[in-house]
């Protein structure tokens, strides 16, 4: 199994490049690299050449160092993400092995790792990977300081420091929060004070050079921008893009009802879809086992803190509860290897159909989902193998229920899978992003590219062209700008291709729309 679980992070090596960037998010960082990297400034992130203070710099940093070392690609962009993806397997093998009973680490490493969020994550240029990883290097780190004070205390400060610089103060939060609800059980057990605060000394310098640096060099707006903006207003549904208050600012029984229901069950239905096939087994979550150890609710306090605290949250991202994930694989490993039987703990102890029934049929439907949604890719991208993604998920799901004794073996249901991932992200990019490369790519590096009403902005054409990209909002300061620059429009108002100032080069079909690429004709 475990060497299973090392071929999944080389397979994630061979593939990211399978796929282009993906917008916003994965573009907006792939781009902020780069400029960095071609400025050579290690301490001001950027984008289009303004300060860009959406996160800090610590995946920025790593980006840069693997583009050094690899080229400007999709190959060195996503690189940090697959290697930390490796270390957070790690972690997780080691530390279940240690705490929780021979053959439990591994089994949780492979649950971990063929989650549909994982599996994603893993292969995008974003910070949920890297957070999940030092969040979970910190968490062990709280527990065994109990009987190794130093070594623990100071890895796991570092660990917390390295978060706060991957995403802001929400690692320090979701570890403060942590620390609070297990106190008095770690204190009891040995854990002290002095070395919980010499801990958090070693984060505070881990990250606070880089800060105060930025803050002394741009005040208050770096402190508006990313603590208040970024942080707590996101946090309280500011960031309107990915927040559930429109949809209920808006009045009438129909939105409000609708918002409730997205700002509540959100990550119920992300847990549920993202997290197969130990999501059949959610009842590891509130269901204790018969002589269980301790730290077996030191996990569960962790999973319940971070999707109850980000469900609590008005900004809604699927990726926000993915530090639970870890915590999760351990818990249903432990469960299954405990219990040693094919069936799944219920959610209802003494219902007869919830306890052996209920996960099953609940976990058939989002297989069913999964395996649907893969076809519908093939069918419209021609990518025939994303049609397998479903069906790789349903044969490891049947693999663990069958208590792993499933006449077919697991890597052959581990390999349909990954097929099926593969096909699924190349047809995902035949379709959605590829045509809108391709025209960005079409204009020369020394012509700037204006977007004009393009919805969302597609912040990687900045990467892929290697060139000023600018956005304009007003028609005649679009055309004053192509006349007296020689600039580039990507638009997908089709009135401007009749234009008389303007000249169509070329048109895509991607997302749906119609992608034009005109240039100012001579006069």
């Amino acid at each position: 199994m475990r060497v299973l679980l090392w071929l999944l992070v080389l397979v994630a090596l061979i593939d990211i490049t399978a796929f282009g960037l993906t917008d916003l998010d994965e573009g907006f960082y792939a781009s902020v690299a780069w400029e960095m990297e071609q400025q050579g400034d290690w301490w001001t992130p950027r984008f289009r050449h303004e300060p860009w203070f959406e996160k800090p710099p610590l995946l920025y940093w790593l980006m840069m160092f693997s583009m050094r070392l690899f080229g400007e690609g999709e190959f060195a962009l996503r690189l940090p993400s697959v290697l930390l993806f490796g270390l957070t397997l790690i972690l997780i093998v080691a530390w279940g092995e240690r705490r929780l009973g021979v053959g439990v680490g591994a089994l949780a490493g492979l649950l971990f790792a063929l989650a549909p969020l994982s599996l994603l994550l893993t292969r995008l240029a974003l910070t949920d990977m890297a957070l999940c990883c030092w969040l979970t290097l910190a968490l062990i780190a709280l527990w065994e300081a109990r009987e190794r004070p130093l070594p623990w205390s100071l890895l796991g400060g570092v660990a917390l420091g390295l978060a706060i610089l991957t995403k802001g103060p929400v690692g320090l939060g979701l570890i403060g929060l942590h620390y609070l609800l297990n106190a008095r059980a770690l204190h009891a057990q040995g854990l002290r004070l002095r070395w919980v605060l010499f801990a958090l000394i070693a984060a505070v310098a881990t990250a606070v050079p880089w800060y105060l640096g930025v803050y002394v060099q741009h005040g208050r707006a770096f402190f508006e921008e990313f603590v208040l903006r970024q942080n707590l207003m996101r946090f309280a549904g500011g960031d309107t893009a990915h927040s559930v208050l429109p949809l209920i600012q808006r009045g009438g029984a129909g939105n409000i009802a609708a918002g409730i229901a997205i700002y509540l069950l959100f990550y119920g239905v992300v847990l549920w879809l993202g997290a197969l096939p130990m999501s059949l087994w959610a009842g590891a979550l509130w269901h204790r086992e018969l002589e269980e150890p301790p730290v077996a609710g030191y996990l569960r306090r962790w999973a319940w803190l971070v999707f109850g605290l980000f469900t609590v949250s008005f900004t809604k991202l699927p990726a926000y509860i993915f530090p639970m994930l870890p915590a999760f694989a351990l818990l249903v490993a432990f469960s299954l290897t405990a219990r040693r039987e094919p069936r799944p703990p219920g959610t209802f102890r003494h219902s007869l159909f919830a306890t052996r029934y209920l996960p099953f049929a609940l976990g058939g439907l989002a297989l069913a989902i999964w395996t649907l949604l893969g076809m519908v890719v093939a069918q419209l991208s021609g990518v025939w193998q994303a049609g397998l993604l479903g069906i790789g998920l349903s044969m490891v799901a049947l693999w663990l229920a069958s208590g792993q004794h499933w006449a077919v073996p697991l890597w052959l249901g581990i390999l349909t899978l990954l097929l099926g991932l593969n096909g699924a992200l190349r047809g995902y990019d035949r379709l959605m992003l590829a045509p809108v490369r391709e025209l960005a790519q079409a204009v020369p590096p020394y012509r700037t590219l204006i977007l004009y009403r393009v919805h969302p902005g597609y912040p990687s054409l900045q990467f892929y062209r290697r060139g000023r990209t600018a956005t304009v909002d007003n028609l005649n300061a679009l055309l004053q700008q192509m006349e007296s620059q020689g600039a580039y429009c990507l638009t997908t108002d089709d009135t401007l291709t009749t234009h008389p100032r303007l000249l169509l080069l070329e048109h895509r079909r991607a997302a749906g729309r119609t992608f034009y690429l005109l240039v100012a004709r001579y006069r």
